[in-house]
């Protein structure tokens, strides 16, 4: 832990020489306070957390939004101000602030929309892959043997399976549905979490803490997840936050094949399979590169963020002071 003395001004320094301040307030510093003091010296984590944060509020101020700009993003707007009289989208303007697309409808509202469904997805199956893969993990490095040997073969055979191939018989099958997305994605990536998860646990069980609650008669159960599992929370918040924008693109993938959600609603993906099909992209460059961009920009952000708090929870990569 990191201690801070704080001088009283004015105070002489105790004959001898020795370093301890005569009044001095001595603070002791949580790990909480300590990260949150690298991620401040970060300047790239901090821009990339401010982006999260307004596209988490887009997402979830998408329909107000909307009205605020007077645009629905499931309308066409056939009048000229839409379409031009040869069917063209008609570019970024003071009615459609981004353009339109093919059909007509704002971009701008539909890119808020789409970031609604981007943040559930890849939210969402974070969640569930996480939550999946810590129990597998802990299971499987705690117990060791047999059973680690068992959940370990399992997850390759997870990570083995085909994705698209997958998804597009799971679609077939029950249809597209905002949670077929998310229950395929997040099938195919909890393994990895786990594995994570597992490796640490390898480590963890052997040290000290653990044999101190083996002798006091700690179940296993509560070894688990009372004395291994807050040793976790570092290394799965920072690979969790990496997941989101591999979640993010993958339901993107999904929707450009027609795997994802269903038209009307809006999707980035979706929004980059209509541009690319229509071939209006060569005549009308804001129908392709306004939904390219947001998915570029919010999936870089998320992984500059993650970069900057791994290297903020890291107790041995300890920035305060420097630079």
């Amino acid at each position: 832990m990191s201690v801070v003395i704080a001088e009283v001004a004015g105070t002489p320094e105790p004959p001898g020489g020795s370093p301890e301040v005569a009044g001095a307030k001595i603070a002791g510093r949580s790990p909480r306070a300590l990260a949150w003091a690298r991620l401040r010296r970060d300047k790239v984590a901090l821009v990339s957390l401010g982006f999260v944060v307004f596209v988490v509020l887009v997402a979830i101020f998408a329909h107000p939004l909307s009205q605020l700009i007077g645009q629905s993003p499931y309308k066409p707007d056939r009048g000229p101000n839409g379409l031009s009289p040869s069917g063209i989208p008609v570019g970024p303007s003071t009615h459609h602030w981004l353009g339109t697309d093919d059909q007509g409808r704002d971009i701008l509202s539909r890119l808020m929309f789409g970031a609604q469904v981007s943040m559930i997805v890849g939210l969402a199956a974070t969640a569930i892959e996480i939550a999946v893969g810590v129990v597998v993990g802990l299971i499987a490095g705690f117990y060791g043997g047999k059973v680690d040997s068992f959940l370990s073969r399992f997850m390759d055979v997870v990570l083995s399976f085909p994705f698209l191939l997958t998804a597009l018989a799971m679609s077939a099958r029950f249809g597209n549905h905002l949670s077929i997305t998310i229950g395929v994605i997040a099938f195919f990536s909890w393994s990895q979490p786990g594995r994570l998860v597992r490796g640490q646990v390898l480590a963890l069980r052997e040290r000290e803490f653990v044999e101190a609650a083996r002798s006091l008669g700690s179940s296993d159960l509560r070894i688990m997840f009372v004395d291994i599992l807050p040793n976790l929370i570092a290394p799965v918040m920072v690979y969790g936050t990496l997941l989101i924008p591999v979640n993010i693109v993958a339901e993107s993938t999904l929707s450009f094949l027609g795997l994802g959600v269903t038209i009307p609603k809006a999707s980035w993906g979706q929004m980059l399979s209509d541009a690319s099909g229509s071939g209006l992209y060569q005549v009308a460059w804001w129908f392709l590169v306004f939904p390219g961009l947001a998915l570029l920009l919010t999936t870089l952000a998320f992984n500059l963020l993650g970069d900057g708090l791994r290297d903020a929870l890291d107790p041995r990569f300890d920035r305060i002071g420097k630079g």
